[in-house]
């Protein structure tokens, strides 16, 4: 049968994106590994954890949670740490491949992601053109936070781009469908799906921002097509439904982080606002603003470098937005739509002022409102507040289309104009100085060694001693690649663990020492038993207590990567119940959607 006009058309999406996904691969595949041989610093973190996962999967398989290590600060929990990835793409990856390939896998898949959600989103969310929805999807998927973050290792960031597929499902209509109701039951559970995975991938930084922009979504939806009270009763829903989905991992990690106080770090800040607002524009329009930041933040006690600054939407964005204002000012009929929508909805119109106010007034800097950031619930907590800046690349991308709608409409070329926009991100993107990525210092060698080993023995290495690096003198050293030492049977004394402090300032490890974890003093291993970090009073011990001689078949489990016997409160028990039941339900009802479509159609 010869293709027609309407067969090409359908085809014209995925081949787009299959192009755009290619160009992507041939921008940032040289990062995995660089031309030196190493990769972003922060895998230093995540590439020994995900070695560690897949451990505890050869010898438990893939469902069982994993909800401690001894690989890392002579045992530590691990399902209750935010910013574990346990049961989350990469990780599920990593038992099929090394971590290496596993996590630039990672980024490709949502790269794909985002700019078929964002694709998804304009075209039968806002019904923009094709080529708009395009042109939106390709400037999705080249953002500078997503790509960056995951080149310098902030690999709990990939789930980011889960955002506008999960702002699809909340603003698809269903009217269409052949049972609507139920239709708007499928497409909320699967957007709860989607939140729920933000906090299982240890997206904890970005969830608060996130929802923000679902929020401002929803908005502006309302404020262009009406009918918002489907998009707020999925929200609410959804958000309920996620929020009881992750309820296992968000009891633990509350139980842990009631342990430990992270709220002694400062919050920087730019002192003028004249100073935040070129901060802001550099980071989105221009090159990534680490010397800006150094000139107009105050209260630093960590330097911002280069990837926290990385937000970057190009130029392309801020013209498309310009030429759009112009043509709307210019245009009678749109004026007086503009203003008869300021009147109808100005309330809705507000609260999208507001919250693109948001990030600008956490990172202003002012003594009384610095206090009172600090006191207030999570933000208090952060050592950094920039990264509410990731608001604004899908909100400008988002209303950049929508203008741009406006000002090509009755262009013949527009089509035209959307590819040469796309071919403009391309370029841009490709020419981007990134030396900052190819001076990279961890080498992920050690890791995939121990990886191929294990996969071909299919036997991970028992935690056999607690080991330190230290110098002729006795200093002790601290080099990046120090927790790699789980690779050898051993778990490192001082690891990197941010849930203990940047400086590991909360982390009880005495009477941790080096040595075997079997020696005994004052009738405990030298290994600690990680239940008291989460669960001390069910498990009748303090944080950061060692098992005791009595506790020998535990401990014994515990560094064989077994799982061993610990005490939980009954509400950690019942969210587990509730999390596993309601995710089979959800199940059930994907199986049970198309069935009973069909019997309608019939």
């Amino acid at each position: 049968m010869p293709f027609s006009k309407k067969h090409i058309i359908f085809a014209l999406v995925p081949l787009t994106g299959l192009v755009l996904l290619l160009c992507y691969h041939w921008i940032f595949a040289g990062f995995y590994p660089n031309a030196n041989g190493t990769i972003g610093h922060d895998y230093a973190y995540f590439f020994p954890r995900l070695l560690d996962g897949y451990y505890w999967q050869l010898n438990n398989g893939a469902f069982t949670a994993q909800w401690f290590t001894p690989a890392l600060c002579g045992g530590i929990p691990a399902f209750p740490n935010p910013q574990s990835l346990y049961f989350s793409v990469p990780q599920w990856l990593t038992f099929v491949v090394d971590p290496l390939r596993a996590v630039y896998a990672t980024q490709l898949l949502f790269a794909a992601i985002g700019f078929g959600g964002f694709y998804l989103l304009l075209r039968h969310g806002f019904h923009t053109s094709r080529s708009g929805a395009l042109l939106g999807g390709a400037l999705f998927l080249f953002n500078g936070f997503f790509a960056h973050r995951m080149l310098v290792g902030h690999l709990t960031f990939h789930a980011f781009m889960l955002l506008p597929l999960i702002a699809f499902l909340l603003v698809c209509d269903n009217r269409q469908a052949s049972r609507p109701r139920l239709f708007s039951l499928l497409l909320t559970c699967s957007a709860a799906l989607l939140i729920s995975y933000w906090v299982y991938s240890g997206m904890v930084h970005l969830i608060l921002p996130a929802v923000l922009v679902l929020v401002f979504t929803g908005l502006l939806h309302g404020v262009l097509h009406g009918r918002q009270v489907h998009f707020w009763g999925r929200l609410v829903a959804a958000g309920g439904l996620g929020i009881i989905i992750a309820l296992p991992k968000l009891g633990a990690s509350l139980a842990f982080l009631g342990n430990f106080e992270r709220s002694s770090y400062a919050l920087p800040g730019a002192e003028t606002i004249g100073g935040l607002l070129r901060l802001t524009f550099e980071a989105l329009f221009l090159t990534p603003a680490d010397e800006t930041a150094k000139a107009v933040m105050n209260n630093m006690q960590w330097t911002l470098r280069r990837h926290e600054l990385e937000y970057g939407v190009t130029l392309i964005p801020l013209l498309m937005l310009v030429v759009g204002a112009v043509y709307v000012a210019r245009a009678p009929t749109l004026r007086r739509r503009v203003r008869q929508i300021v009147v109808t909805h100005w309330s809705a119109i507000g609260a999208l002022l507001l919250i693109l106010l948001i990030p600008l007034a956490l990172n202003y800097y002012q003594a009384d409102w610095n206090a009172l950031l600090k006191e207030t619930p999570v933000l208090g907590n952060s050592s950094t507040l920039i990264r509410w800046l990731a608001i604004y690349p899908p909100v400008i991308i988002l209303l950049a289309v929508l203008l741009f709608e406006k000002s090509t409409q009755a262009l013949r070329s527009k089509n035209i104009v959307s590819a040469l926009a796309i071919g403009a991100v391309i370029a841009i993107s490709a020419m981007t100085d990134r030396d900052f990525y190819t001076d990279q210092p961890y080498q992920p060698n050690i890791i995939t060694t121990a990886y191929h080993k294990a996969s071909d023995t299919r036997q991970p290495p028992q935690i056999k001693r607690i080991f330190a690096f230290a110098d002729q003198k006795g200093n002790i050293l601290l080099p990046s690649f120090r927790d790699d030492v789980m690779t050898q049977g051993a778990s490192q004394l001082f690891c990197y663990e941010a849930m203990f402090g940047y400086r590991r300032e909360h982390l009880p490890s005495k009477p941790l020492r080096a040595g075997r974890v079997d020696q005994l003093h004052n009738g405990h291993f030298n290994i600690k038993n990680p239940a008291c970090y989460v669960y001390p009073d069910e498990n009748r011990c303090l944080p950061g207590d060692h098992f005791a001689q009595a506790q020998a078949k535990q401990a014994e489990a515990f560094v064989s990567y077994r799982p061993f016997a610990f005490a939980v409160p009954g509400w950690q028990a019942a969210a587990n119940h509730i999390s596993r039941w309601l995710l089979i339900a959800i199940a059930l009802l994907w199986l049970a959607y198309p069935l009973l479509a069909c019997l309608k159609k019939r």
